[in-house]
């Protein structure tokens, strides 16, 4: 049906096309005292050689010659098409179209009358060959922009899911680790972390698939990562999460956060034997997700800010670069004794 309705659509367009052309034609040309009429039939019988001229122009040569860059070949072909279509013009209207349309007032002349063949060309043809090239230039641009457009947001799709899978193993990576150090000490608190552990798998695996998911889900997915190191540090860790804002109506790429919660207890937490604590802070207000993510930090267990980013964060400043590239603020610096990273992100509802 779909196929059916394109044809119609299409039929119904040419229809539309060659009406115009007939009325629009017979307006210009109806210049004497013969009247309205008399000039639509004049141009009904030029009609044939108009269609050949507009047809063979846009689906042959332009898509064999010009569309190639052979623009001479095509000015030649061009030429002959006008002459032939002309010619095809006076056959018809001296054997056909005026013995049966203007019985009265016709009479056999010469085909080869040259200044009509040359009228033919330049006054009834020409301007069908330039009007289609034209219309044929146009899509042909259209079409090479959607193309292109198409092409990127492929290269796109293609490089955020590339990104994406990089995120995932190496937040499983992490994960595993802290479980093997449970193990390791037979720590009870190992089954909950394999419990937490497929909660977040399950999450990585159905929800995070999709472009968009509700800011909710991504912060308890934040919650249950929290779970795990608290169970892993114990009570030498501190760990904070303020939210703020109406969180179920917005969503949010997913994936986006959990890096630098990640970054804040790799680098703020594991080198520590202190006491050690991570705020998370996340406000949604006035369209836009606030989040300033902190952590304590020595001077001798970080690395200066523009070498602290490993796999994860340069994934995570890549998409946030990909998927808000003018709807995201993302800042990390370092004050004395924490680390912080301030992140706004554009929200859509």
């Amino acid at each position: 049906m779909d196929i059916l309705n394109k044809i119609d659509k299409r039929w119904w367009a040419h229809l539309l096309f060659w009406a115009t052309y007939m009325l629009v034609y017979t307006g210009v040309h109806s210049d004497g005292d013969d009247g309205w009429w008399y000039y639509l039939k004049i141009e009904a019988m030029n009609l044939p050689g108009a269609m050949i001229t507009a047809y063979v122009n846009a689906y042959v040569l332009f898509t064999h010659l010009y569309a190639r860059k052979k623009y001479l070949s095509y000015i030649i072909s061009a030429v002959l098409l006008l002459f032939v279509a002309s010619l095809l013009n006076r056959v018809l209207s001296e054997w056909v179209w005026e013995p049966l349309l203007l019985p009265d007032s016709t009479h056999l002349d010469a085909i080869f009358v040259w200044y009509l063949l040359l009228k033919g060309m330049l006054w009834f043809l020409s301007p069908v060959l330039l009007f289609t090239l034209l219309m044929r230039i146009i899509q042909q641009s259209f079409y090479q922009e959607q193309q292109q457009q198409e092409l990127a947001q492929e290269k796109l799709r293609a490089e955020l899911n590339y990104l994406k899978a990089q995120v995932q193993p190496h937040f499983l990576f992490n994960t595993l680790n802290n479980l093997y150090s449970l193990t390791l000490h037979q720590s009870p608190g190992a089954p909950v972390v394999v419990l937490k552990l497929s909660e977040l798998m399950s999450y990585m695996l159905y929800d995070a698939q999709s472009p968009g998911i509700s800011l909710q889900k991504e912060i308890a997915h934040i919650q249950n990562y929290i779970q795990l190191e608290q169970l892993r540090y114990g009570n030498r860790l501190e760990v904070s999460l303020n939210v703020s804002g109406d969180t179920a109506a917005v969503s949010i790429a997913p994936l986006l956060l959990i890096p630098f919660v990640e970054n804040a207890f790799k680098h703020g937490v594991s080198n520590e034997t202190d006491l050690v604590w991570v705020t998370i802070d996340l406000k949604v207000k006035e369209g836009w997700l606030q989040a300033k993510i902190e952590n304590s930090h020595t001077t001798d267990t970080i690395t200066p800010t523009g070498e602290r980013s490993g796999i994860g964060l340069r994934n995570i400043i890549r998409r946030l670069e990909l998927l808000y590239p003018h709807g995201h603020e993302l800042q990390q610096y370092r004050e004395p004794g924490r680390y912080i990273v301030d992140l706004k992100i554009k929200l859509q509802a």
